[in-house]
């Protein structure tokens, strides 16, 4: 920029230099006035226009070195921009990650304590409905403690895969015993509230897949049926009940004359 500066104005003074030159050399400054208006006119013009130009030139080439300074300061600014949205960007997935991981953290641990309570409530089950013996559980318990989390899930499963009447068993032993049904319940609610937890936390729905088709969710789905069987027959016989109480209303018989056979004989008819 200050080489174009001193170059318009080097070259201003110079061609005003040199009019001024012609000026005094060929028309005189004495003289200059007395000109013709079209010669003086010509003159200007011919002094002037030039130097308009150049000038006219000159802004042009400023403002287009000016906007291309201002698009290269707006292509660094954008640059930085985009990097700063990439970091922001990087930050806010690592926030999340950091979220997701911590929140499958809060998942498994509390599918654990489900797991334990659901543990609990099958054995007492298997035992009050027969399936192994108080003195057995021990065993299982170990198998639990090893490693084999749905060994009770195991026993209520084989004993139901072996008894083609386990589950009308189940049914009636529900409606005898109504401590088995309690836990049978206390079960079935146990499941549907883990489930309800890993459905909201779980993003990949992996621990629900193994929960809901694993041997734990069979179990459920058994003990579940039973339940809705029993409350079913409950209902029906309560509204039986209920009927059988209500006086039902005796239907009026119509008054039929009595037989008359002296009538009938006099009429002639037999």
């Amino acid at each position: 920029m200050i080489l174009l500066f001193g170059f318009a104005v080097s070259a201003s003074l110079l061609w005003l230099g040199g009019v001024l030159f012609y000026v005094y050399a060929k028309i005189g400054f004495p003289n200059l006035f007395a000109l013709p208006m079209t010669d003086l006119t010509m003159l200007s013009a011919t002094a002037f226009l030039p130097v308009i130009f150049l000038w006219m030139a000159v802004s042009l080439i400023y403002n287009v070195i000016a906007l291309k300074k201002q698009g290269t300061t707006i292509t660094l600014l954008l640059t930085q921009a985009r990097r700063s949205a990439d970091h922001a960007e990087a930050m806010v997935r690592t926030l999340m990650e950091t979220q997701l991981q911590s929140r499958s953290a809060m998942v498994l641990h509390n599918a654990d304590l489900f797991i334990n309570e659901l543990n609990d409530l099958l054995a007492d089950i298997v035992v009050r409905f027969g399936l192994i013996q108080p003195a057995h559980t021990e065993l299982v318990w170990q198998r639990v403690g090893d490693g084999n989390r749905w060994a009770f899930c195991k026993v209520v499963l084989n004993n139901a895969d072996n008894s083609p009447k386990f589950q009308e068993d189940l049914k009636e032993q529900l409606r005898r015993d109504k401590t088995l049904a309690h836990l049978v319940r206390t079960f079935c609610y146990r499941f549907e509230q883990m489930f309800t937890m890993l459905e909201r936390h779980d993003i990949e729905h992996y621990l629900t897949k193994i929960f809901e088709e694993g041997a734990l969710g069979r179990v459920y789905l058994r003990f579940v049926e039973a339940c809705r069987a029993v409350e079913q027959a409950e209902q029906a016989e309560a509204d039986a009940v209920s009927y059988a109480a209500v006086p039902q209303p005796v239907p009026e018989t119509p008054d039929v004359p009595e037989y008359e056979p002296d009538a009938y004989e006099d009429s002639g008819l037999q």
